[in-house]
């Protein structure tokens, strides 16, 4: 038998359960919220496939071979304790390095207007983007 006590705690702990992740996106938080990534092939006079394999702690999203000029994005939601994190490792003729996509910590404010981050691979480095028109370098090959 329910005493009034478990009633009243199962109700708040349903409300919770639907309201406060509301209550967050409506205030920017973003949890739950859909972001995409675009890795784009930007090498100059490229003879070689661009070769992208991106992972999180949770979903590898395997190898991807992108022609010059070429590109590959995905769509994910960001998770309830705003952990998320994907990296990716590329390698083109003999360079090769990993570098930090997504992180919810630092990306994720940049990208926050349009839900959208957009690297550039290049021959001197790569890019990043919220905008695919307004680039940085972030990294460099070692």
């Amino acid at each position: 038998m329910y005493s009034a006590n478990t009633s009243w705690s199962v109700f708040l702990f349903t409300v919770n359960l639907f309201v406060l992740p509301l209550l967050a996106r409506a205030s920017g938080i973003g949890i739950f919220q859909t972001y995409e990534v675009y890795i784009f092939n930007n090498f100059d006079n490229n003879a070689n496939e661009l070769i992208v394999h991106c992972k999180s702690a949770d979903d590898d999203l395997g190898d991807h071979f992108l022609d010059q000029d070429g590109n590959w994005h995905w769509k994910f939601r960001v998770n309830f304790f705003r952990s998320t994190l994907f990296f990716c490792h590329v390698q083109w003729g003999g360079m090769e390095t990993s570098f930090t996509v997504f992180d919810t910590d630092y990306i994720s404010y940049k990208c926050e207007d349009t839900s959208t981050c957009f690297w550039s691979v290049r021959n001197d480095g790569i890019y990043f983007s919220c905008d695919n028109e307004n680039y940085v370098k972030r990294y460099i090959w070692p």
